[in-house]
């Protein structure tokens, strides 16, 4: 009788064809799995950003607040470029226009949407509140049966923004002895009012910048300006100020940047919007350094005379809504 015998060579490489067609599926699948696992965390990402994106857009330019008859009566515009949806309001009653101790506070749920460029007027007029209770939300009410005059109003947006201001709006004016008397900011008249670092004429040493060797864009020329605050209000100073060179045959503009700005750096170091508030009657220091548009080293211009502008954007510490731009006179300098 004759004895059947299996070809264990073609067995072997069937069973080696199967391994490779598994290891190749396993790897397609995997491939698949972890685009898609990319593609979700882009999305996420982007997502993120959108909402960081809308949040920073949001913005509301406070027109008038006064309580006439107990009943609260607001204006105000939304000059961001999202829509709005107001979701609380706070209300924090004062006896004064000192504002300083608050007597009464109260929380009210609204949904009230307002489109870009859009005037919201009587708002707290018309019944859409409902006041948030120890345990309960009372009925749709108006914002009356407020006794005295003083208050301060926050406005709570769906995104999480928050929009303050005092009432009565606008503000009272204060008087005393700057009112009318001069720019709000000015160029300390002192010594060592403006200087400037590099790579080359001046290294880790701030040296006058009134006349001073010209800077190439790998010396990574620093500026800074002694700013002097005349009022009795902090100002706070926002991330689009700008120092402006102007000369005969070119004009260099630099913006604010880090005071950890450090002439080493491949790049100035980007200034934090809000985070530099010169305090009432002081002088401080503030750094440009930064192309306008790329944020990068920018060179100094051509040698010979040219004249140095700041531009200031800033709000008073106590009016954060009420942005305020600020043109200082020119002043001389020599570039060797």
């Amino acid at each position: 009788m004759e004895i059947l015998k299996f070809n264990k060579k073609g067995v072997s490489g069937a069973i080696s064809a199967m391994f490779i067609i598994a290891i190749f599926f396993i790897c397609l699948v995997s491939t698949f799995v972890i685009q898609g696992l990319t593609n979700s965390y882009n999305q996420t990402v982007l997502d993120r950003n959108r909402m960081d994106w809308e949040r920073d857009s949001e913005s509301i330019f406070f027109l008038a607040a006064k309580v006439n008859a107990g009943i609260l009566n607001l204006n105000f515009s939304n000059n961001g470029g999202v829509t709005l949806h107001l979701i609380q309001v706070w209300l924090s009653q004062f006896p004064d226009s000192s504002y300083s101790q608050c007597t009464n506070q109260s929380q009210y749920w609204t949904s009230k949407y307002v489109s870009p460029g859009e005037t919201a007027g009587k708002f707290g007029a018309a019944e859409g509140f409902k006041r948030v209770n120890i345990g309960s939300i009372g009925p749709p009410i108006k914002l009356s049966g407020l006794s005295g005059e003083y208050w301060k109003i926050k406005l709570v947006t769906e995104r999480g923004n928050t929009f303050e201001c005092q009432v009565p709006w606008p503000p009272e004016e204060d008087g005393g002895p700057w009112e009318g008397n001069t720019y709000a900011i000015i160029v300390a008249d002192e010594t060592n009012n403006f200087q400037y670092q590099d790579k080359k004429n001046s290294y880790h040493v701030w040296s006058s910048a009134w006349i001073k060797p010209k800077s190439t864009l790998s010396d990574h020329p620093l500026y800074r300006i002694k700013l002097r605050n005349t009022t009795p209000k902090g100002i706070v100073v926002h991330r689009d100020s700008f120092m402006h060179f102007q000369s005969t045959g070119s004009d260099v503009c630099r913006r604010i940047v880090s005071p950890s700005s450090d002439v080493d750096n491949a790049q100035p170091a980007p200034y934090v919007n809000n985070s530099l508030t010169i305090p009432a009657t002081t002088t401080v220091y503030v750094y440009f350094a930064a192309d306008l548009d790329t944020g990068d080293w920018k060179t100094d211009q051509d040698t010979g005379w040219f004249q140095v502008g700041v531009l200031i954007q800033f709000h008073f510490s106590d009016e954060p809504n009420i942005l305020r731009t600020l043109t200082l006179p020119a002043q001389s300098a020599w570039l060797k």
